[in-house]
């Protein structure tokens, strides 16, 4: 757990990414005017480093209709990068939602930041599988349904969409089997067509927020068992 201090800044940002406004206390964490702000992009203000974090934290805000954590960082006017605390709740629907966004400076910077090593987990481990897959075989190594969640997840981690075309071309299968892989995750609850209707080839899919939290469950564990002491079985 990470201790903040210092006022509560609140913000909003509309639906095209753009700060809507912003309160006198956001204007002093980042050593800009209020005018200076309103109307840029909310991701300008992010370290070049957290900027793909960044992007992922607002697209899930805006597909979560809970509060969406994360310790980043921003960038203030004079160069100078501060690590924040920031919580992300989405209000109205459609194109009239925004979201509002509270921040807090941390004192000091975390050791690590979770967003960045979830997103290299997922990363790490789709690279093992594919590995897996040249060395040994599909028949012997492949696991569609562990590669679809982790496309997923990597695909909403960089902010990007992913359909179940390209999908079935990662994990190099026909759409037929794609598509029974991708119903049997939908029928569990771990993903989402992104579109009303029937799962098409061209409907971006999603992880559901049930799944997107077992999965960053999970990752926590190996990145903890990573970072500790080896203890014999």
């Amino acid at each position: 757990m990470h201790i903040a201090s210092g006022p509560i800044a609140h913000g909003l940002i509309g639906r095209q990414g753009k700060i809507l406004d912003v309160d006198s206390a956001y204007a002093a964490l980042l050593g800009m005017r209020h005018d200076a702000l309103v109307g840029r992009q909310a991701v300008d203000f992010a370290h070049p480093a957290d900027r793909v974090a960044v992007a992922a934290v607002l697209r899930r805000a805006w597909n979560d209709d809970g509060t969406t954590s994360a310790t980043l960082r921003h960038v203030r006017a004079d160069g100078a990068a501060i690590w924040v605390n920031v919580h992300i709740s989405r209000i109205g629907r459609d194109d009239t939602a925004q979201l509002v966004v509270s921040c807090r400076q941390l004192p000091v910077a975390p050791e690590v930041s979770a967003v960045a090593d979830n997103w290299q987990m997922a990363r790490l481990l789709l690279l093992a599988l594919e590995g897996g897959k040249r060395a040994f075989g599909d028949t012997l190594i492949a696991n569609p349904a562990t590669e679809i969640l982790l496309i997923a997840y990597l695909a909403e981690a960089e902010a990007q969409s992913v359909t179940p075309a390209a999908i079935a071309r990662r994990i190099h299968v026909g759409w037929p089997l794609a598509r029974r892989w991708l119903m049997a995750l939908a029928d569990a609850g771990f993903v989402e067509s992104e579109r009303a209707g029937p799962m098409r080839e061209d409907g971006p899919v999603r992880l559901t927020p049930r799944a997107h939290a077992m999965i960053e469950a999970l990752f926590g564990g190996l990145v903890t068992a990573a970072n500790g002491p080896l203890v014999p079985a």
